[in-house]
């Protein structure tokens, strides 16, 4: 798949993917928007706390179960340890995904960063810096080339590929 051309933002782009930056971008970030957010609705009431914690642990048993068990990270602490636990409640599974599992991923991410919003621009700054966040971490996410170990299936390998021959 071709890369697209991020124009003036390359540099950026380039510094993004990184997985560095994704560790302190994307999960980093992640984790201090989900305990604002759940901080924000608990201050507001008990219900939204806890609509919060039922979509993060929908959210979470679906990471588990349709993308950390395909990670090439699998068993590691590449996502703040998600991979360790996962690695002690499930086997691994080869890579690749329907496209009804992938739909429901990104449905899950949708609806908690949705939920989370919603409370953050209950305070406009915090609502302000985790808008902006949102695209810094889908960037930060993807990988240069585009494609997730968990996303693809695995490729086979020709004979003389892997010298670089086929």
């Amino acid at each position: 798949m071709q890369r697209l051309n991020p124009g003036p933002f390359e540099p950026l782009v380039y510094f993004l993917q990184k997985p560095i930056s994704f560790r302190i971008i994307g999960v980093g970030g992640f984790a201090l928007f989900t305990i604002l957010a759940l901080g924000k609705a608990a201050a507001h009431e008990a219900g939204a706390l806890l609509l919060g914690l039922v979509i993060l642990g929908a959210l979470w048993l679906e990471s588990s179960l349709s993308v950390c068990r395909r990670c090439r990270f699998y068993g590691t602490w590449h996502c703040l340890g998600q991979g360790m636990l996962v690695s002690k409640l499930f086997a691994a599974r080869p890579p690749g995904v329907t496209e009804s599992q992938l739909r429901a991923h990104l449905g899950m991410i949708a609806a908690f960063l949705l939920y989370g919003l919603f409370w953050l621009w209950h305070s406009p700054i915090l609502g302000l810096l985790f808008t902006l966040w949102v695209p810094l971490a889908l960037i930060s996410a993807l990988p240069p080339g585009r494609e997730f170990s968990w996303r693809e299936p695995a490729r086979t390998v020709q004979a003389g590929s892997e010298t670089g021959m086929g």
